[in-house]
């Protein structure tokens, strides 16, 4: 499921809960249900504009917008955090009213039912939304999933004050300015959020990510800047190469560095990579059939060009290997379940004593690695890499049918 399936569900949900208020509060007399109705009605509006936000974020970038529609989720999450205010703002001005003129509220079980279900349906929605808010950094649908959460919130205090009205006539009125009051500090909450975004605000988490990438390849970095747009993340790099490269070589260099950061950083969308001149010395690692293996760009790149997902396992003796840092490794590049290569290439980077395993992961380009057993510097490394690890007791043939 994406964020745009998970806004149109929920404004079908908010739709058939707000009608089914709105009748109900209008039957008892309830100016809590009444509001909260009109917070659910007001929540199928910000579920469609969460929808709009997010379908036009998608959409390409062209000659007019170069940097793309990112900041379109941000606005439409920005209008569904006014949306709250707004609601809050009425819902208080109702529950003062009640107070100035009271009106009998009619205490039925089946509303109390229906703010029972309302409040579980919008528990479930919330959660939903938070998840998949979350899990694709979408600021318009975690707005939405706070809307939601507001509505649970609203119908758990409906649900008290429908059942207090029958011995304390204030409960309806004081229970709405509750609500309205707490919708109003949640919309804060989401709002300075959504302004940070608008304001591009950095990411230091991405940035530290950037940061170990080139520590890991020895290219130093004077200047990083990064901001976060939506869920979309852009960069710029001022990276130390060595002026005595050829041009061709820092165009690799370059290339390199930003294949990998996008690979390994999902978020990133846009890069920009400028240099600065530093003395480097320049190294070459050659093995043993006389070709070079890397060079003083600092990304190495060995092995056979890349078919599909790269996993590795480390071999020796013709079974997998008891520790990750092997002589060997079993390469297998897989596409669509198809397995496309199957090679075993030598560890160039291998010494007693120093396996070099993870720099051999990193320079094969590996996706996945499955091995027995892998310490502790060796795994940090390859997940700053975003390569996946399996641990395994089976024999290599076993996770070769399985594969």
């Amino acid at each position: 499921m994406n964020p745009e399936k998970v806004s149109i569900i929920s404004t079908i949900v908010n739709f058939v809960l707000a009608v089914f208020k709105l009748i109900a509060g209008l039957i008892v007399g309830s100016v809590a249900l009444i509001a909260d109705a009109i917070h659910s009605g007001l929540d199928v509006f910000s579920s469609l504009v969460t929808f709009l936000g997010i379908k036009t974020a998608k959409k390409p970038v062209d000659e007019k917008h170069p940097y793309g529609f990112y900041r379109a989720e941000t606005l439409a999450g920005l209008i569904v955090a006014l949306l709250l205010a707004l609601s809050a703002v009425w819902i208080i001005y109702e529950g003062i009213n009640r107070f100035l003129k009271l009106e009998p509220v009619i205490f039925t079980f089946w509303a109390i039912g229906l703010m029972v279900v309302s409040t579980v349906v919008n528990e479930g929605m919330a959660r939903l939304k938070f998840y998949y808010g979350r899990k694709y950094e979408s600021l318009s649908l975690v707005a939405d999933a706070e809307h939601s959460r507001a509505d649970v919130i609203s119908s758990l205090g409906v649900l008290i004050g429908l059942v207090l009205i029958r011995y304390f006539i204030y409960a309806d009125a004081i229970i709405a300015i509750l609500i309205g009051l707490y919708i109003v500090w949640q919309s804060f909450g989401i709002g300075k959020e959504i302004t940070d975004s608008l304001l591009d605000v950095s990411n230091k988490n991405v940035e530290e990510r950037i940061r170990k990438i080139c520590a890991a390849h020895k290219i130093g970095i004077p200047g990083l800047k990064t901001r976060k747009i939506g869920a979309a993340n852009f960069a710029e790099i001022k990276i130390e190469l060595d002026p005595k490269l050829r041009v061709a070589e820092v165009s690799k260099i370059t290339k390199t560095l930003e294949d990998r950061l996008l690979r390994n950083i999902p978020e990133l969308k846009y890069i920009v990579i400028s240099i600065e001149p530093h003395k480097m010395r320049r190294s070459t690692i050659v093995p043993d059939f006389g070709k070079t293996m890397c060079t003083s760009e600092g990304f190495e790149q060995i092995g056979p060009k890349k078919l599909g997902e790269r996993i590795i396992i480390p071999v020796e003796n013709g079974e997998i290997s008891k520790i990750f840092g092997a002589k060997e490794y079993l390469v297998i590049d897989k596409k669509n379940e198809k397995i496309l290569r199957k090679e075993m290439v030598k560890n160039p980077f291998f010494e007693e004593g120093f396996a070099h395993g993870a720099r051999f992961a990193k320079a094969i380009s590996a996706d996945k690695v499955i091995t027995r057993e892998i310490g502790p510097n060796a795994k940090a490394n390859l997940e700053s890499f975003n390569i996946e690890i399996e641990l395994t007791d089976k024999k290599l043939e076993s996770i070769l049918k399985n594969l």
